[in-house]
């Protein structure tokens, strides 16, 4: 049993040398960007940075063993990153990208990852996410486009908007806030909207899935339900247009 004791003690210490190892071999690289990139197309495994600044730049932090792994390249104002290494191979933190933009109109991801976008503000952004991913973002844009699918999560924070639409498939979530003049929202498969705290004018929602939904509208609500999921209304609105079809609920708050 001693003996067992000190092996055990022997693995665990050798397992904490080969992580501070693997640790002391991670590299950061600088990549090629120019300040023309308005649209980032992601894929694969890595953690995603997307920051506002006048100076574009784009730089690639991982193990030694992965970094030739990531692919960077730009088309014109699209810029495409992408990871090579897939499956359990790695986690979302062992590759991380840390862009810099002046301007951005839209990001898409695919895959296992994660992507914070902070700082900017423009007339309209589009963001796509399908698969196991998240998106977070803290921005102004008077319009937004967002659509989910696969069992991906979105973290929404918008000023300043005039209308936002948002298209939920799959099995993914969505939390919104701030502040808006119209929402229109479509829910099908057993995604979830989570966008009490995101104070508007009109909402316009369709829901003909199993997923719930939650909205906060001062004047007008229209609500299509034709599935077995059920919204919640905040915000009293005076003129309300319901359909219910199927097991559908809703609620006023």
């Amino acid at each position: 049993m001693k003996k067992i004791l000190q092996l055990a003690l022997l693995f665990l210490a050798t397992l904490g040398l080969v992580r501070g190892a693997a640790a002391e071999t991670r590299l950061l690289e600088m990549r090629n960007v120019d300040a023309r990139v308005v649209r980032v197309k992601l894929d694969g495994v890595m953690e995603v940075r997307i920051r506002q600044g006048n100076v574009p730049s784009l730089s690639i932090t991982a193990d030694k063993r992965y970094i030739a792994d990531v692919s960077t390249a730009q088309s014109g104002d699209t810029l495409h990153i992408e990871t090579e290494v897939r499956g359990f191979k790695l986690g979302p933190s062992s590759i991380r990208a840390d862009l810099v933009l002046p301007n951005l109109r839209e990001v898409s991801s695919e895959g296992f990852g994660s992507t914070d976008i902070t700082g900017f503000k423009g007339e309209e952004l589009t963001l796509s996410l399908e698969g196991a991913g998240s998106i977070k973002l803290v921005g102004d844009y008077r319009k937004l486009n967002a659509s989910l699918g696969g069992v991906g999560s979105m973290q929404l924070w918008i000023g300043n908007n005039e209308r936002a639409e948002l298209d939920l498939q799959g099995a993914g979530s969505v939390v919104l806030g701030g502040r808006g003049r119209i929402l229109k929202a479509s829910l099908g498969g057993l995604g979830s909207l989570n966008a009490q705290q995101f104070e508007v004018d009109a909402v316009n929602l369709e829901l003909s899935g199993l997923g719930n939904a939650t909205v906060n509208a001062h004047t007008n609500a229209k609500l299509n339900l034709s599935g077995l999921g059920s919204v919640v209304v905040y915000g009293k609105p005076a003129n309300r247009d319901v359909s219910v079809e199927g097991l559908g609920k809703v609620s006023w708050k």
